[in-house]
């Protein structure tokens, strides 16, 4: 058996978009056999899959976001609405050990497939249920899309700017952090189980993750009072704190300074020599008065470098700094290379990419990078026929009927 953390574990994942295809994908790779039941319409949301338009042959494999999140899994398409479906469902769970789901709260239910029915076939079954707003309360049954849930969680109240408009953070921020939530939670719900061999519903609502990244503006208000302010790339306390352009289109370097000995750093390394001799402005107070002077000296040092130069100068004198790395950077990073951080895989429709690993290392344990994502249904057979030892004339049946498709049908759920 493979030495790595999860081997032996098998997860059921119906989950869709991010949250709970990061979750899976981070369990895959730690050695979990991870079953993606699709959708029999196609992948991604709704059928942008199936109408993409990008010249290939069979575009709902070359779905990018679904792409980069199912990597190291096998796939099965299953209409859930119909009777062989949670036949066929009903017989993965009974030889998993995890199922996890992150439809609104009332899907479950109504196919006929609640924690309550579940756990009669397997009564050790770990199911997660990832709800926007959880499985109860008054807004349960509300739906939420990833900048909704940011906005519900009180994230874009504190980004952007102060005097305009809230904004979104750049990628679904409640999505990548609820998706380690519910891994760990999932990890930890194993863990129990072994001991006292008893399954869980574990619940992880995606809006009360998201409230757990902003802790401490939550308790600034019930000590002051005061409703944090939107502060773009400026910090409450520090200055300097924010971005700079460098030479070169679109590049960019953050600076952060947060102790006297840094100033003086930062003012010796961009030679900014009257600032150095101006005690004054050993203040952090009166540099934030002194701001567009300072904001000015720095930038005529970072427009004079690329990002990567200028980040290596501060960094030499002991100035947090770091370049703002875009997708072109990050895909040949040297630094991440020699680590073997990125996770580089060969897909037979999509090609060759690069993607994000595991954020972890282990000094004894293995992971199972590497793995790409499956094509549409690829492991359909195989999980019929040699997992669940259906009988060759049934799964024929389900596959001509179309309750478990190995191409994306023109239908969708109402």
């Amino acid at each position: 058996m493979p030495n790595t953390p999860l081997s032996g574990i098998r997860i059921a994942d119906l989950t869709n978009v991010i949250a709970g295809p990061v979750a899976t994908r981070v369990l895959a790779h730690l050695g979990a056999e991870v079953i993606k039941v699709e959708l029999p319409w196609g992948r991604a949301i709704g059928n942008i899959a199936m109408h993409g338009d990008n010249g290939s042959e069979r575009p709902y494999n070359v779905v990018t976001s679904f792409n980069e999140v199912n990597r190291a899994k096998k796939s099965i398409a299953i209409d859930l609405t119909l009777e062989d479906g949670k036949k066929i469902f009903k017989e993965i769970v009974s030889i998993s050990d995890v199922v996890i789901q992150n439809y609104s709260p009332r899907v479950m239910g109504n196919l006929g497939l609640s924690y309550e029915v579940l756990k009669e076939i397997r009564p050790d079954l770990i199911m997660v249920s990832m709800p926007a707003l959880g499985l109860e309360g008054p807004w349960s049954n509300y739906i939420s899309f990833g900048p909704g849930t940011d906005a519900l969680g009180g994230l874009s109240s504190i980004t952007g700017y102060q005097g305009d408009r809230p904004h979104k953070p750049g990628n679904f921020y409640a999505d990548h952090n609820s998706a380690f939530h519910v891994a760990t939670g999932i990890m930890s719900s194993i863990l129990r189980r072994q001991s006292n061999g008893l399954g869980e519903h574990l619940e992880i609502v995606l809006r009360e993750a998201t409230m757990s990244v902003i802790g401490e503006y939550f308790l600034e208000f019930q000590l002051t009072h005061n409703e944090p302010k939107r502060t773009g790339n400026d910090h409450h306390k520090y200055y300097p704190h924010g971005i700079f352009r460098c030479k070169g289109q679109d590049s960019w370097i953050a600076i952060s300074i947060e102790s006297v000995d840094e100033w003086k750093a930062l003012c010796t390394a961009i030679e900014a020599y009257d600032f150095l001799q101006n005690n004054a402005l050993n203040d952090v107070e009166e540099r934030i008065n002194k701001r567009q002077a300072i904001d000015k000296k720095i930038e005529k040092w970072t427009s004079k470098r690329n990002n990567t130069d200028a980040m290596i100068a501060l960094q030499s004198v002991g100035v947090k700094a770091g370049k703002v790395a875009k997708a072109s950077d990050l895909i040949d990073d040297p630094h991440l290379t020699e680590r073997k951080y990125l996770d580089r895989v060969d897909h037979p429709d999509a090609g060759p990419s690069t993607n994000p690993g595991l954020p972890f290392k282990f000094s004894n344990l293995e992971t199972k990078l590497g793995g790409r994502a499956p094509l549409y249904s690829e492991h359909t057979e195989h999980i019929l026929n040699s997992m669940l030892g259906f009988e060759t004339a049934f799964v024929q049946k389900v596959i001509r009927e179309g309750t478990t498709p190995l191409k994306p049908v023109d239908r969708m759920y109402q």
